[in-house]
């Protein structure tokens, strides 16, 4: 029996193509970037096209299933002003005389759960919140440049991202 092949297209670059594998150090470095990228909003083709990631979309995709991103990404847009933002929603039901949106209890223990982490947990929180900001702003910035102003940006978001996982390291 004779079987045919069906050769299937994708959009990976030529360059990702003669890539082969990557050592475990070098894929588990790029899946966390990508999925960072992903949780604040990037799209497989674009994260796939960043300089710092250069993996197909087909590898992207199937790290996302494999990995739950879209759980992870959910889970990591909760912060506090989100549990505050549920507690005035609820007030504004009761006030207007409307079902609340939430149960009282959950938000209760969300609250809790938040007043419970220790001092240097909330620091480490809200570092990182306010670091991811910035370096949501500067990869907005790098993804829109080009030529050496871009490797540039690119050098400089590496050693900002690499002194912000050690300075979380630090408040953990």
């Amino acid at each position: 029996m004779n079987k045919r092949v069906k050769k299937i297209e994708t959009t990976d670059t030529e360059e990702v193509k003669q890539q082969g594998r990557m050592r475990n150090a070098e894929r588990d470095k790029k899946m966390k970037d990508a999925l960072g990228l992903y949780i604040r909003g990037y799209t497989l083709q674009s994260i796939s096209e960043m300089e710092t990631i250069k993996v197909g979309v087909k590898t992207l995709t199937d790290w996302k299933k494999r990995h739950n991103w879209d759980d992870e990404k959910q889970l990591h847009n909760i912060s506090p002003n989100e549990i505050k933002a549920m507690i005035r929603s609820n007030i504004a039901s009761i006030k207007s005389g409307k079902q609340m949106p939430y149960k009282p209890d959950d938000i209760s223990k969300l609250a809790s759960a938040w007043d419970k982490m220790d001092d240097i947990k909330k620091k480490a929180v809200y570092s990182m919140e306010s670091f991811d900001a910035l370096i949501d702003w500067f990869t907005d910035i790098t993804a829109k440049s080009s030529g050496k102003k871009r490797e540039d940006n690119l050098l400089l978001l590496k050693k900002i991202r690499t002194l912000q996982e050690n300075y979380i390291e630090t408040l953990i």
